[in-house]
């Protein structure tokens, strides 16, 4: 059995596949967007052609240093700045909070994606993606994100630049570099109930128990949020 150093040649081998990307950004955006109102037609999401065309947006280098001080810092110091695009589908939304713009599926889950883009020359370079879905109750997981950290991200050290949280903010996985129109493919059609089943499997006493141990847990850590000063 070889020795095990990390996840070095695995992270080498994800993040060196070819994809196969539009030329443009926009017509990334405009692919994107056929595959939304694609999906709403074959009665897949609720949400409106209307609400899909407001909700994708494309925003430039301009308009990130305008909108995004932050990402636009962070390019600008990798010297990935020239050429750079955005392309938000909903709003970003780690809070899961469903009044913000977001697209639903005929299941009740809902999603919203940002991708970071860069035009060099005549072909377009995926810098970094942040994709992720919230499920119905008892679909076994509260949410799935999979994400494409900009080059030299400090995940990168730990080989975990393109990764997977499975249900949790501080638990990553390795996973596969997708395109964009991959992932979202993902959103649409996969990550579903099969077919074969007609609901959802019943939890094991071990989920239950895990549940209320975590309510439990996180009721112990409100109340000492609000007893302990500047916790």
């Amino acid at each position: 059995m070889p020795d095990f150093y990390g996840l070095a040649e695995l992270q080498l081998h994800t993040n060196g596949r070819q994809l196969e990307l539009d030329m443009h950004a926009r017509d990334l955006r405009a692919g994107l967007t056929r595959a939304l109102v694609a999906a709403r037609n074959a009665k897949k999401l609720k949400t409106s052609n209307e609400d899909i065309a407001h909700r994708v947006t494309l925003l430039d280098e301009k308009k990130i240093a305008q909108h995004l001080e932050k990402l636009s810092k962070e390019l600008q110091h990798r010297d990935l700045h020239r050429g750079a695009f955005c392309i938000f589908g909903g709003v970003k939304n780690q809070g899961r909070d469903m009044s913000r713009p977001h697209f639903e599926r005929d299941d009740g889950a809902w999603f919203d994606f940002s991708i970071t883009v860069r035009e060099v020359g005549d072909r377009l370079e995926l810098l970094a993606y942040d994709f992720e879905i919230r499920f119905a109750p008892g679909m076994g997981s509260p949410f799935l994100r999979f994400d494409l950290n900009l080059p030299d991200h400090r995940n990168q050290d730990r080989e975990l630049r393109c990764h997977l949280h499975p249900g949790s903010d501080d638990i990553l996985v390795p996973a596969p570099l997708m395109s964009p129109s991959e992932v979202l493919w993902l959103f649409i059609e996969g990550a579903r109930l099969p077919g074969n089943r007609a609901a959802p499997r019943t939890p094991t006493s071990f989920e239950v128990k895990w549940l209320e141990r975590s309510f439990e847990r996180y009721a112990l850590q409100q109340k000492a949020a609000g007893t302990t000063p500047g916790s």
